[in-house]
């Protein structure tokens, strides 16, 4: 076991490192970096942002709006789902985001809402994410949602196209994940009732606090106590979660892995872990306590007595403090990301997915699939540990299988188990997973069947299908085990 005092004596040298260094002035000075560093200057322009929104306001009240669908992927729709955790608001509009392609998902909102009565706004930065683009097309000629009824929000000029009700464009110097306090994340803060004006006020507190170059600022403090658990080799991070705190547990989950997983470095970010390790086998990981309550308390009691470092946040009662939390993680990661020698602004391994999925998407003949038995997956020294990529259609079945396969690899091998759905992965730990990371055993997980070619839902599992063969291609040529199970 690492020793905790060392840990934290390496701590404050790496403050001391950040500080004479100057590491935030540098990072915001480089000329390299300019065009990613948009989400700094953000706290201050919550007003003004939010001013855009009167229209949707009364929208909603004029045509008596019922329910509101968030969709998008990745950091495009993460704020959202974290505000709407954090959220108390209590109104008869129901709030909902959409983050997947899984047709047993999508029919769940349907169950839900009534689309006449719905508001449906799409996120893509780019505007070009396949998931969201198939969502909108899915929406528009299979459900008959109107036009009128859409907002969307991208980086994207609308060049006059007034056939939406609203198209809002945010601005094209913040990546996905730094976008909090932007469009994507004040929009859905607005609609629900956040105070906007105490959300600026906790951003702008924050950054005063963060671009401080001294002992006091707690993004320094955060990312000097990060790094040295990075450097006596602690590179998995297990986020323990209330249900409130879940989403912002992911958020965090995306900002650290996309961010910082490049060139075979980085950190694994398990959230809630459904089984536990014993002490013995946690030696290569720390543990971050969201708002613990008492049993999670003990249990940190446990993990410190045993030498493995936990870091307690406990959020403030307010909920418009959130912003700030936002803004002093962003920066934390971004001190990080130089202290690494990574840029923590790109993800070039998940546009190397993309560009192969679209590869698979445009082949006449569909490609087929050759699967494995499970029983061919040798576990040893070597693997740190076991990742469930989950394209399955969320089934009962497919769920018991694994289940099954968690339990054997838990209590056969002890190793971490986790799994990740699909498509959300490819948009946060994807980037991780592709970075080079070879100590790691994979299972895909997918379904035995196509669906139907007349069936509405057939092109959004055609995207799934094909995300699965060319992530399946790029992990073969990565990784030391790669199985691929069909339930």
């Amino acid at each position: 076991m690492k020793n905790l005092k060392k840990i934290n004596e390496n701590s404050n040298l790496i403050q001391d490192k950040i500080i004479n260094d100057e590491i935030i002035k540098n990072f915001i000075m480089d000329k390299s970096l300019r065009k990613y560093l948009g989400w700094i200057d953000l706290p201050e322009n919550i007003t003004k942002i939010s001013e855009k929104f009167i229209r949707v306001k009364n929208k909603i009240v004029d045509e008596k709006i019922e329910n509101i669908i968030f969709i998008g992927m990745g950091g495009s729709i993460e704020s959202a789902k974290t505000l709407l955790g954090f959220s108390e608001y209590n109104h008869k509009i129901k709030i909902f985001c959409l983050d997947t392609i899984k047709v047993a998902d999508i029919k769940k909102i349907q169950l839900k809402i009534i689309i006449k009565n719905s508001l449906f706004i799409f996120c893509s930065k780019s505007g070009e994410t396949v998931e969201t683009k198939a969502l909108e097309e899915f929406f528009i000629k299979n459900l008959f949602v109107k036009t009128k009824n859409i907002i969307k929000i991208s980086d994207i000029d609308p060049k006059n196209d007034n056939k939406y009700f609203m198209h809002i464009k945010s601005a094209n110097n913040i990546g996905g994940r730094y976008s909090s306090l932007s469009e994507y994340g004040i929009l859905p803060a607005y609609l629900a009732r956040y105070n906007i004006d105490d959300l600026k006020k906790h951003a702008i507190t924050m950054k005063q606090k963060c671009l401080k170059n001294d002992f006091s600022n707690p993004a320094i403090e955060l990312a000097a106590f990060l790094m040295s658990c990075y450097k006596n080799k602690l590179n998995i991070i297990n986020i323990i979660s209330s249900k409130k705190t879940k989403n912002f547990s992911l958020w965090l989950e995306q900002l650290l892995s996309e961010s910082l997983g490049k060139k075979n470095e980085g950190f694994l970010p398990i959230v809630n872990e459904n089984n536990k390790l014993d002490n013995t086998r946690l030696s290569n990981r720390i543990f971050l306590l969201i708002e613990p309550d008492k049993k999670t308390q003990a249990y940190g009691k446990k993990l410190l007595a045993n030498n493995i470092p936990i870091k307690i946040i406990n959020f403030p009662k307010n909920p418009n403090c959130i912003s700030g939390e936002f803004f002093k993680w962003q920066m934390a990661v971004s001190i990080m990301g130089k202290l690494m020698n990574v840029n923590p602004f790109d993800q070039p391994n998940v546009q190397k997915s993309k560009d192969l999925t679209q590869k698979y998407l445009i082949k006449k003949n569909n490609v087929e699939s050759q699967y494995d038995d499970f029983s061919l997956l040798k576990i040893d020294s070597t693997i740190n540990y076991v990742v469930i990529l989950n394209y399955s259609d969320n089934s009962q079945k497919s769920h018991n299988l694994i289940k099954n396969i968690q339990k054997i690899i838990y209590s056969e091998h002890q190793k971490s188990c986790i799994v990740f759905e699909a498509p959300r992965y490819l948009h946060s730990i994807g980037q991780f997973f592709k970075s080079g990371i070879k100590n790691v055993a994979y299972i895909f997980i997918e379904n035995n069947y196509i669906v139907d070619e007349n069936s509405k839902y057939y092109e959004l599992s055609k995207i799934l299908d094909a995300q699965a063969l060319s992530e399946y291609d790029i992990m073969k040529k990565i990784a030391k085990r790669v199985l691929r199970l069909r339930v």
